[in-house]
């Protein structure tokens, strides 16, 4: 007897190998082949689920979207009900930063989309997600400066490939959330 295949299991695995196929060649240099290898699958596989390249990267780039956006939304759930805001945002960026494969290929769209205007709407989200986030708990001008603040801690630890500088991130994220403005402040 031989196995059941899975059709929607292995259109997922394309998928997410286009994704990563994107992040790491950039739009212009993905091609079937390329994502069909990393996937592990029949080159003919990926033009039977995507009949043309335009598909899979229109499906590859709705995905990463949409993990974005439920990483964020799950964000806001816990921000809301957490009675130690900046040891809640803390520990989200040091979470993100667990999952090093997938945080990194999301870094890697983003920057992508400095390139190919097509990442930007998924990149956009994660910016414009993240400064809503912050501007909830910080007010509209601190909320853009605190969702930079992580941004920066966040690309700062892939870069040195270190740990996150929890402390340093805890003060900012204090100072930012602090009711006083720097100008009114003695």
């Amino acid at each position: 007897m031989s196995p059941r295949r899975d059709p929607e299991a292995r259109r997922q695995k394309i998928i997410t190998a286009a994704v990563r196929v994107i992040a790491e060649v950039g739009v212009g240099n993905v091609t079937h082949r390329r994502i069909a290898a990393l996937a592990g699958v029949p080159l003919g596989s990926t033009t039977y689920y995507f009949p043309t390249l335009d598909d899979l990267v229109a499906a590859a780039l709705r995905e990463a979207t949409e993990y974005a956006r439920a990483a964020l939304e799950a964000w806001a759930e816990e921000l809301t009900v957490s009675r130690d805001l900046p040891g809640t945002f803390v520990d989200l960026a040091r979470r993100y930063l667990a999952d090093r494969e997938q945080a990194l290929l999301e870094y890697e769209v983003c920057l992508a989309a400095a390139r190919a205007p097509e990442l930007r709407p998924a990149a956009q989200l994660w910016i414009d997600g993240l400064r809503g986030i912050c501007a909830r708990f910080a007010g509209p001008e601190r909320g853009f400066a605190l969702a930079a603040l992580l941004d920066g801690y966040l690309l700062q630890a892939f870069v040195t490939d270190g740990p996150l500088d929890t402390d340093g991130l805890r003060a900012g994220v204090v100072a930012l959330l602090s009711p006083r403005t720097a100008a009114g402040s003695t």
